[in-house]
């Protein structure tokens, strides 16, 4: 019964009938009585809830007529507004989650595209809903969201779609290739990681010094500021497009190249004199050199024990000369060379000692000394007990010597070398021995020797003919050595038994 719904009666059409409307609690509702038509209409001051009244006409000359009323809600069928879906949320593992408005005090149903049921819910009385669903929805699954009214009148469907699955795997470490630079040019760090990811670089103290993106192929270029300096620890990750970042790979800078420092040296500059800078021990260093009209000197160059060595191919005069050497990413260093008379030479260092790395042969067919000292010195190997020369050669450009002995050395014996520069300075000396001898049956194959007031002979070409005394003369010099030998021994052994 709302305003538009009476509680009806007989009575005379031109009186007014008097009514009370009671609920079934026996509270008063008010209402207004009304005659029209020969129909008695009560009329309530408002909408009444459904559920049972009683009504009381007061006729005058007539006792109270009372009767029941019940009241029902209208039918509604009028469908919902089709839902709104605000959001999706969730994977195929944790289930999916959905948002969204409809109807306020209406229930939401979600179906999939096979017509089932997978997920229901109400809305609160503001029309919010909130319904979960299972992870056997899966991913990228269309799904059917309604609303169903009190009168169960059912909304059109909204349309929605699970998310796809979220990639929780990270990609492997980079790989880095190269990192070249300097600290004045900046670097470049090269390498590979997962196609189409994002590389970040970082220093030691976890700043971002670079990025960059990898291409299909997983190739990529990072280019970092020189600040980031020579030495320096980096790490280097891959982030792929869920935001999964790699382990990192670690990896440094390099050092800086350094400057050619050159020290001219002093005196004629031939194979014994070089110029010298410091370079990397692996890689060449190049160089010009010039004299004072400009022209170009043939220099050779050489790399040893980290310095870089300019010798020229030759004997240069007296002047002034220029020494140009280029070192990558540097600016080419030129500095002046001033050669003078070997009268106003002033060098007085000493070169180091020459070392000895191998004594070959034998005391017959005589040693060899092969070896090491300064390029372009004099190499002297002597007898350090009478001093007696036995063998020089010139080290050469890279500092080797081989220098042959003269026949007559015994095995065993101690022996020096001394290397001596161009001025004159004569390194300390390095002793060596000569290795013993190895018997070859000297008297089998008729090549007996004898050692003899310590020197060492053999057998040798006659003297008259040129060919090579047999071996059954070399045995009987030793009878008769014997021979004599014993009688010796028995005269003196007589004399002394006769005293």
């Amino acid at each position: 019964m709302t305003a538009t719904t009476s509680a009806v009666g007989a009575a005379d059409a031109m009186a007014t009938l008097p009514a009370s409307l009671k609920d079934s609690t026996g509270a008063d509702i008010p209402v207004t009585s009304v005659i029209t038509n020969s129909s008695g209409t009560a009329m309530t001051n408002g909408n009444l809830s459904a559920g049972t009244y009683t009504v009381t006409y007061t006729a005058a000359g007539y006792e109270d007529v009372t009767q029941t009323l019940v009241v029902s809600d209208p039918a509604d069928t009028t469908a919902p507004d089709a839902p709104t879906v605000g959001s999706v949320t969730g994977n195929s593992t944790n289930g999916y989650m959905v948002t969204g408005t409809a109807e306020p005090n209406s229930t939401i149903t979600i179906k999939d595209n096979n017509g089932d049921t997978v997920g229901t819910g109400t809305t609160d009385g503001s029309g919010n809903y909130t319904v979960t669903l299972p992870g056997s929805v899966g991913p990228n699954a269309p799904l059917n969201v309604t609303a169903t009214d009190s009168s169960g009148n059912v909304s059109d469907p909204a349309t929605a779609t699970t998310p796809a699955d979220s990639d929780t795997t990270a990609p492997d470490s980079p790989v880095v290739g190269s990192i070249t630079g300097n600290s004045t040019n900046g670097y470049t760090v090269t390498g590979t990681a997962e196609p189409n990811s994002t590389i970040t670089i970082k220093d030691n103290n976890g700043d971002t010094v670079g990025t960059g993106t990898t291409d299909g192929s997983g190739n990529y270029t990072v280019t970092l500021p020189g600040s980031v300096g020579p030495n320096a620890p980096l790490t280097i990750t891959a982030t792929d497009g869920s935001g999964n970042v790699s382990d990192p790979t670690s990896a440094t800078t390099p050092a800086d190249p350094v400057s050619p420092v050159l020290v001219a040296p002093t005196g004629n500059l031939t194979a014994t004199t070089s110029k010298k800078g410091v370079a990397d021990a692996t890689a060449t260093l190049p160089s010009t050199l010039k004299d004072s009209t400009g022209k170009t000197v043939s220099v050779t160059h050489v790399i040893t024990n980290s310095t870089g060595m300019v010798v020229a191919n030759g004997k240069l005069s007296a002047g002034t000369y220029k020494v140009t050497y280029s070192a990558e990413e540097y600016e080419n260093v030129t500095q002046p060379l001033t050669v003078s008379d070997p009268s106003s030479n002033t060098d007085t260092t000493a070169p180091s000692a020459p070392t000895v790395d191998s004594v070959t042969g034998d005391s017959g067919s005589g040693y060899t000394v092969n070896g090491k000292g300064e390029p372009g010195s004099t190499i002297t190997v002597k007898n350090p007990t009478t001093g007696e020369v036995l063998g020089t050669a010139v080290a050469g450009v890279d500092g080797s010597y081989t220098i042959k002995l003269p026949l007559g050395i015994n095995p065993g014996t101690q022996l020096s070398v001394t290397a001596t520069d161009a001025s004159g300075n004569t390194s300390e000396p390095t002793s060596f021995t000569t290795p013993p001898s190895t018997m070859n049956g000297g008297m089998m194959n008729g090549n007996m020797s004898t050692n003899i007031g310590g020197k060492h002979f053999s057998t040798a070409d006659l003297p008259a003919t040129g060919e090579t005394n047999a071996g059954w003369l070399s045995m009987v010099g030793t009878v008769l050595l014997s021979l004599f030998g014993a009688i010796f021994f028995w005269r003196k052994k007589n004399k002394e038994d006769k005293h």
